[in-house]
C-alpha cells in the first residue's frame, strides 16, 4: 500500500493540475510593485493568455475579492482579501508571533495603542494591533490600512525605499489631503523622507488623521530590509512628551527587539 500511496503522489502535480487555477494564479503573478494596476489588455498579454479568457477570470477574481477594479481607470488591482490572506501568511512566517509579546510591553509601558504594519499596494496595512489602557479605541484592526504618505507606519515604509519607488507611488497615489497638516508635494515628502532615516523613526503629528498622533520606527528583515514598521499612536501631549524624546528611544529600542528577533543583527 505504500509503494502505491508513493507512486499516486508522484504523479499528483501533473494529474491534479486544474487549468482555470493555473490561469488565474498567472494573472495574480502578473502585478508587482512596480506595476500594482493592469488593464485587461495588459494581463492578456502579460500572461499570453486570450483576452476573452482574461476577462472571464478577471471578473470572478473580483466577485471573490481577489482583485479589484478602479471605476475611472477600468483598471485593476489585487484585491484586499488577499492581504488578509497575507496577515495569516505573515503570522506564519513568525512576524506576528515574535512581535507579539514585544508590542504587549511597549503598549505597557506607554499605555498607547500599538500597532505593527506592512507595505502592501502603496499603503500602510496593520498585521498586528495591541490596546493601550489609557481608553483610547482607534479604528485600527487587523488588515486595516493606513495612507502611506501621511501617517507614521507608511513614511517609515517609504523612507526606506529607493526614491524610483518613493516618487512611483507619489503619482499613482496622488499624495491626497487628508487634514491640512497633510504634505501633498513630492519635495517636502522627500525630505521629510531624509530627516525619518536620519533620525531613525517618523512622526504623524494629525497628517493622516486630526487629533490622532503617531510615532513609528522600522522593523528589519535578517537582510536588512525594512520589513514593517511598528507605531504607538494616541493624543498628542502623550505620545510627543518632552517633544517626542520620552518615548522615540522606547519605540526605536523595541523595533530593533523585533528586528533581532526575526534575525536581523545590525552591524
Amino acid at each position: 500500500m505504500a509503494a502505491v500511496e508513493g507512486a499516486g503522489a508522484a504523479r499528483a502535480p501533473t494529474s491534479y493540475n486544474v487549468q482555470s487555477l493555473e490561469r488565474a494564479a498567472a494573472l495574480l503573478n502578473c502585478f508587482s510593485a512596480n506595476e500594482p494596476e493592469l488593464s485587461i489588455g495588459e494581463l492578456a498579454r502579460r500572461s499570453h493568455l486570450p483576452r476573452s479568457t482574461v476577462h472571464r477570470l478577471v471578473v470572478n477574481l473580483v466577485r471573490l475579492g481577489f482583485l479589484a477594479r478602479d471605476q475611472q481607470s477600468d483598471r485593476y488591482r489585487l484585491g484586499l482579501l488577499l492581504a488578509e490572506l497575507g496577515t495569516i501568511a505573515l503570522s506564519r512566517m513568525g512576524l506576528r508571533e515574535k512581535a507579539r509579546p514585544i508590542m504587549d510591553r511597549l503598549a505597557d509601558e506607554t499605555g498607547e495603542v500599538v500597532c505593527l504594519a506592512v507595505l502592501e499596494q502603496n499603503r500602510s496595512v496593520y498585521v498586528e494591533v495591541v490596546e493601550g489602557h489609557h481608553g483610547l479605541r482607534l479604528r485600527a484592526t487587523v488588515g486595516s490600512v493606513a495612507p502611506i504618505h501621511s501617517s507614521a507606519t507608511g513614511t517609515v515604509l517609504l523612507a526606506h525605499m529607493p526614491a524610483a519607488d518613493v516618487q512611483r507611488i507619489a503619482v499613482q497615489t496622488r499624495l491626497p489631503r487628508l487634514t491640512p497638516r497633510t504634505i501633498t508635494s513630492i519635495e517636502p515628502l522627500l525630505q521629510r523622507l531624509a530627516e525619518i532615516r536620519a533620525r531613525g523613526y517618523s512622526i504623524d503629528d494629525g497628517e493622516s488623521e486630526e487629533g490622532l498622533t503617531g510615532l513609528a520606527a522600522p522593523v528589519r528583515a535578517p537582510s536588512g530590509v525594512v520589513q514593517a514598521a511598528l507605531v504607538i499612536a494616541g493624543p498628542g501631549e502623550r505620545v510627543l512628551a518632552d517633544d517626542g524624546r520620552r518615548w522615540a528611544p522606547t519605540v526605536v529600542a523595541a523595533a530593533n527587539e523585533i528586528s533581532a528577533s526575526l534575525g536581523y543583527r545590525a552591524g
